[in-house]
């Protein structure tokens, strides 16, 4: 339909025409007060709330993380202990009891405590159950022992014996049936389980919804679980409630922050990465205590939790922000009760009041705003309005008020009087959705829709500076001979995945796969071009090239253990001006794609050739590593005149981030090439020949020591310091 006979369309419309309209805005609101109104439905729009609320959790502003709490976790590594020398293990009484195997022996934890007070810690929180004698008396012994030593100082819990909610089911059980578990008196001692350092260790998610943990139970009661849907019975007016474990620790550490907390308080947590876990095992380990915990100054005047991390141990927690491991969320918890940091629900009108105005606002723009487009325009604004409306009053108030009802109520009186335009919208939407995914990724898509000039100038042909990737895997051809085909295409397509996955991650774009090579792309599609743009482009190609390094390393780990044969690549990574175009077969042969050409393409391309010779898998070119700094560590490798190439390009070998260890003999390395530039070819060699007797005795360094006594017996008519590859 044309904008002239829409026009036409509204300019008929009668009398009889609005009181149809009216009849389907009040049929519409009818509708939702028969949602909101009915309790199986009800519960549906109360999830749809919470998915909301959920994301504003995840976007919005975080609880900072505390400097004084710490966590050991019982990791992989510490279950293990396959990192470790065996003289490493058998120096240290409780290494050797944790190398039997898990559960470990209650001996373990006595060391572990003693450990940490030693080094000053304020506070430590085991979040274990001792629920029932050890099968050895002494190892009670030596447990309660060091409680008693320390006493006043340790925090252990106990857990409330219920099952988890699953989903939107509620949990049906009686009261009388719901234990406290407390720890053995035999384990810490016939009183803990009364004193002021013994907290609740449970989390429980919402029953009625997901089973997702928003909230924290600081006060913990059979009547609260009752109130809460995780348990039915009768109240009983004369129970205590019970302390959570971050109460126990917020009354010793700030019992003011601590008694403003109300039983039941949703939190706002803090980032994901906050309270990294630290390997427990490391403690024990002089080396690792000294150079990782700076012999024990990192525990000092700290909260330390000690809890399980490894992922076999089961110890999760769904949260709003992800699957966090329940030690982590203590500490989260702790975090916001010390910092009164917790979100709090909306009025109890909010809902129908959000309702009502909606369906008045909806009535309003289609009674008076007569084009089609642009009351779909103000329904957009409206919505994306409540939506940062109620995002500012959760990020800045901290009051949890939905935008669903107002969104839902308004979207659906508003569609109900422009339902041929909205459809017609949808499907031309649909259409140039469809479209685009024909070119390009879902990434690219979006770059696409947010600059429509970038995206016809693309379409037609237009020059911009590009950081082109390269990347093949080494000798698969040759490899897959003795391999099925659905091994070939099983064993590629797990290493296409992942290699697409960090470039999709530091916003690449993939522009096409050529067998087992990967070429991908930055800056092909930004509108922009300017200096800022070209250096973010090439730190994110060299971050992705990084981080593909270490996906190829895990991958080949898995490999190993499935008994498949290992890989290994070339990266070569260039930046320059290309042209980029929709290239290709038009109408009736229709066959086009949006990729780039140039130069600068096939620079990139050589430059992955090259890692072969010089026994490298990632090499950039001067204008890349200009753009690195100081942030990345890089290794001189070659002035060089690629195969077919006329000018030479310098490049240099990524190692790594610069918060890593320079290899060793890297600076002679260095020196020696400058050396072996200046025609000093001999003083060259001394150099590269100290390099590796520092430990950098690689392919390029013996690649430079032939050269040099070549070049020595043999000395050049005009030095230039320029190599010419002579292979692709």
């Amino acid at each position: 339909m044309t904008n002239n006979s829409l026009k036409n369309l509204l300019s008929t419309e009668s009398a009889v025409h609005q009181r149809v309209l009216a009849m389907m805005i009040l049929g519409a609101f009818g509708v939702l007060a028969i949602v909101y109104g009915w309790d199986n439905t009800r519960d549906l729009m109360e999830r749809r709330d919470r998915s909301v609320l959920d994301e504003y959790h995840d976007s919005s502003r975080k609880t900072p993380a505390r400097d004084d709490i710490v966590i050991l976790g019982i990791d992989d590594a510490s279950q293990k202990l396959d990192t470790l020398w065996p003289e490493e293990i058998d120096a240290s009484p409780a290494l050797k009891e944790m190398k039997k195997q898990w559960q470990w022996r209650r001996r373990v934890w006595a060391p572990v405590l003693d450990r940490l007070f030693e080094a000053g810690a304020k506070y430590v929180f085991l979040d274990l159950t001792f629920k029932a004698p050890a099968h050895d008396d002494e190892d009670d012994r030596l447990l309660r022992e060091a409680l008693e030593r320390h006493k006043g100082k340790v925090v252990v819990g106990g857990k409330w014996e219920i099952e988890a909610a699953v989903g939107n089911k509620r949990i049906v059980q009686n009261t009388e049936n719901v234990p406290l578990m407390v720890p053995s008196p035999t384990a810490v001692g016939e009183e803990f389980a009364t004193s002021d350092m013994f907290g609740i260790l449970n989390f429980f998610g919402e029953a009625n919804l997901d089973g997702v943990v928003r909230s924290a139970n600081y006060w913990v009661s059979v009547n609260q679980l009752i109130q809460q849907g995780i348990v039915t019975g009768q109240l009983d007016p004369t129970e205590v409630a019970r302390p959570s474990v971050a109460m126990v620790l917020g009354r010793k550490i700030d019992p003011e922050a601590a008694a403003k907390a109300g039983a039941l308080e949703r939190i706002r947590y803090c980032d994901l990465d906050s309270y990294p876990p630290l390997s427990i095992h490391q403690i024990f380990v002089d080396e690792l205590w000294k150079n990782n915990f700076g012999n024990g100054a990192a525990f000092k005047e700290k909260i330390v939790m000690v809890g399980a991390t490894a992922s076999d141990l089961q110890d999760f927690q769904e949260t709003t922000l992800g699957r966090v491991e329940g030690v982590r969320v203590h500490a989260h918890a702790l975090t916001a009760l010390l910092a009164n940091s917790f979100v709090h629900d909306a009025p109890p009108w909010w809902t129908w009041a959000s309702l009502v105005l909606g369906a008045v606002l909806a009535w309003t723009l289609v009674t008076f705003v007569r084009h089609p487009l642009a009351t779909l325009a103000v329904l957009v604004l409206l919505t994306v309005g409540a939506y940062a409306g109620t995002f500012y009053m959760f990020d800045i108030h901290s009051i949890e008020a939905s935008p669903v009802p107002f969104v839902v109520a308004l979207d659906l009186c508003g569609v109900a009087g422009i339902t041929g335009n909205y459809l017609m919208q949808r499907r031309a939407q649909q259409r140039a959705v469809r479209l685009l995914a024909r070119y390009t990724s879902p990434e690219m898509a979006k770059e696409m829709t947010r600059d429509r000039t970038s995206l016809y100038n693309a379409l037609g042909g237009t020059e911009r500076t590009v950081t082109v990737l390269f990347s093949d895997v080494r000798g698969f051809t040759s490899m897959s001979e003795n391999m099925s085909p659905t091994e070939i295409v099983g064993q590629l397509n797990e290493y296409l995945s992942k290699m697409v996955e960090r470039v999709f991650k530091q916003k690449g774009l993939v522009d096409k796969f050529i067998g087992d090579a990967v070429m991908a792309l930055w800056g092909s599609m930004r509108g922009q071009q300017n200096v800022d743009g070209d250096r973010e482009d090439a730190r994110r190609a060299v971050m992705s090239a990084l981080e593909m390094r270490k996906a190829l390393t895990e991958l080949n780990a898995d490999w190993v253990k499935r008994d498949i044969q290992e890989l290994k690549f070339g990266i070569g990574i260039h930046q320059g001006p290309v042209v980029v175009g929709n290239i290709g077969a038009e109408s009736p042969y229709e066959k086009m794609d949006i990729t780039v050409i140039g130069d600068s393409v096939n620079t990139a391309s050589r430059l992955e050739g090259l890692t072969k010779q010089y026994g490298v898998d990632l090499l950039v070119s001067d204008a890349v590593r200009h753009h690195l700094g100081d942030d990345f560590v890089c290794r001189t490798t070659d002035l060089v005149r690629a195969s077919g190439k006329l000018k030479p390009v310098e490049v240099f070998a990524v190692i790594g981030l610069a918060n890593g260890q320079r290899p060793p003999g890297l600076d002679q390395f260095e020196a020696g090439v400058k050396r072996y530039r200046e025609e000093k070819f001999l003083e060259a060699k001394e150099l590269f020949l100290q390099a590796e007797a520092a430990g950098l005795g690689d392919q390029l360094t013996y690649e430079y020591i032939h050269r040099c006594d070549t070049l020595a017996a043999n000395p050049p008519r005009d030095w230039s310091g320029v190599y010419t590859a002579t292979k692709k």
